[in-house]
């Protein structure tokens, strides 16, 4: 009987911290689009007006890519950081580099439109790098000792072989899909469109935890 009560306790526990991952309790705002062990890419959409009960998002560094104008959003923090945060309104193109404790939160999209962004959580060791860090579609490059960012723009017609020394995530704009790299390797892209296509460069610069 006590062994039964222990493992019904436990796959409750379990059931639990399931539940707290977006992208199983949530999987129309939040769809993971790359995973593997340097970085798990989650593209996440919320819709004008929408309301998203309290989930989990895991401890470490967190790049946001956002892939729309969109207006401020609030997050309703629970646990040690009870508190709640608005996030500004974001250009598309735009990038927010984040290090954090482990975040338990509700999300509530105020505007009238809906907001598009990716959360590219990045499994590897921070080297001791603390961010907090908004990088506008204007602003080119970014690094510290676990990750540089770099834009990539190609006009018509333009070619451009990527050659990664580090493993290398590329992320094109506005779409949002991504291409990995890995160490060593490369990868041609080229721009057959009349308009500018933009790309989001962001090599690994430590390895997995």
């Amino acid at each position: 009987m006590v062994d039964r009560m222990l493992r019904f306790a436990v796959a409750t526990l379990v059931i639990a911290g399931v539940m707290q991952d977006p992208t199983k309790s949530l999987p129309d705002a939040y769809e993971v689009q790359f995973e593997n062990n340097f970085a798990r890419v989650v593209r996440v959409h919320y819709d004008a007006g929408a309301k998203l009960p309290e989930h989990t998002h895991a401890a470490g560094t967190t790049i946001y890519v956002y892939l729309n104008d969109s207006d401020g959003v609030v997050f309703k923090h629970s646990g040690n950081n009870n508190r709640s945060v608005t996030r500004p309104a974001v250009k598309a193109g735009a990038i927010r580099v984040s290090t954090g404790p482990e975040e338990h939160h509700t999300a509530e999209n105020t505007s009238s439109a809906p907001t598009d962004f990716l959360r590219i959580w990045l499994k590897t060791e921070n080297a001791g790098a603390r961010n907090r860090r908004r990088i506008p579609p204007t602003e080119n490059e970014f690094t510290n000792k676990q990750v540089r960012i770099t834009r990539i723009a190609l006009e018509q017609h333009d070619e451009q072989t990527i050659t990664a020394k580090e493993p290398t995530l590329l992320i094109e704009l506005p779409s949002g899909t991504e291409q990995w790299i890995d160490a060593g390797g490369s990868r041609p892209i080229a721009n057959h469109d009349p308009c500018t296509v933009n790309y989001v460069r962001i090599d690994v610069l430590t390895k997995p935890m």
